[in-house]
């Protein structure tokens, strides 16, 4: 009877410290330091057998496909540029010659860009934001980020996002770090549409970095109030690290109020929590 009490003991115990470990942060780091092997494809080379005739005609077929595709590529190209930068009827049109605003809602007409015959514009804007975000008690973090505006339609993005997870006796912790280029694609002054791309970073007990995508808009409905929804994204060993925001903001002068939604993947963890912050605009 002792011995089967002492096996049962022990059952519980191992029981305890396997479910102490199954913190959503823990197996998200751990999917993500998994790396996924891949074998080698091996190639031959094909025959070079032929006569000339034929040697000839695959010339003449190569020219004409060559000529094609390329005429395709160009298409292609001038497409993509008008609709990623900017299109040919846009260089007449006011969201061309769109200027960097003081900060959001400095009248009641305009949010991030204003045209230049309205009012007093910026050359450059440093934008800083911090938020503190919650799924329940165990599992908690802040979210601080700075974004540099230049040259009209260009910003500078950074984030650090910390995440922190008590489950059971086991603490554990998470850091992302994302640097991106954005480019502001719509520019009017009540919708503000971007993409970026760069370089996000994730620490913890991974230390692995991967190209970061991220895509964005914010439209200011009616003054002081504006709503955002931003989502950013990279790939570390086949695994998706991703943060989506949906927020809703007060804007009081230069500085602001948000509150809503963030999500976050890490690995095969997914997170939903609340977040509340604030930020200001220089």
């Amino acid at each position: 009877m002792q011995r089967i009490l002492l096996v049962l003991l022990f059952l519980f115990t191992v029981n305890i410290a396997c479910f102490s470990q199954e913190g959503k942060l823990e197996k998200g780091k751990e999917s993500l330091n998994k790396s996924t092997s891949k074998g080698k494809i091996s190639t031959t080379s094909p025959s070079t057998k032929g006569d000339s005739r034929r040697y000839r005609n695959s010339n003449d077929e190569s020219y004409f496909s060559s000529f094609f595709v390329g005429i395709f590529i160009d298409l292609f190209a001038y497409t993509v540029y008008g609709v990623a930068i900017e299109s040919p009827f846009e260089f007449n049109g006011r969201m061309h010659d769109a200027e960097i605003a003081n900060y959001p809602y400095e009248k009641s007409f305009h949010g991030n860009f204003i045209y230049t015959d309205s009012i007093n514009y910026k050359i450059t804007r440093l934008d800083i934001t911090n938020s503190f975000v919650i799924e329940n008690s165990n599992l908690y973090g802040n979210n601080f980020g700075i974004d540099f505006r230049f040259l009209k339609r260009f910003g500078l993005e950074f984030d650090y996002l910390y995440l922190r997870e008590k489950s059971n006796t086991n603490r554990d912790q998470f850091s992302l770090y994302s640097t991106l280029i954005n480019y502001h694609r719509i520019r009017t002054q009540k919708l503000d549409v971007w993409f970026g791309l760069g370089m996000m970073h994730v620490g913890s007990d991974v230390n692995k970095t991967g190209f970061g995508v991220g895509l964005g808009a914010e439209w200011f409905v009616v003054k002081p109030i504006s709503a955002k929804v931003s989502h950013k994204f990279t790939n570390i060993n086949n695994q998706e690290v991703n943060n989506t925001k949906l927020l809703l903001k007060y804007h009081l002068k230069n500085y602001q109020i948000s509150s809503g939604y963030e999500h976050f993947k890490i690995g095969v963890s997914k997170i939903n929590a609340f977040s509340i912050g604030v930020g200001a605009s220089f």
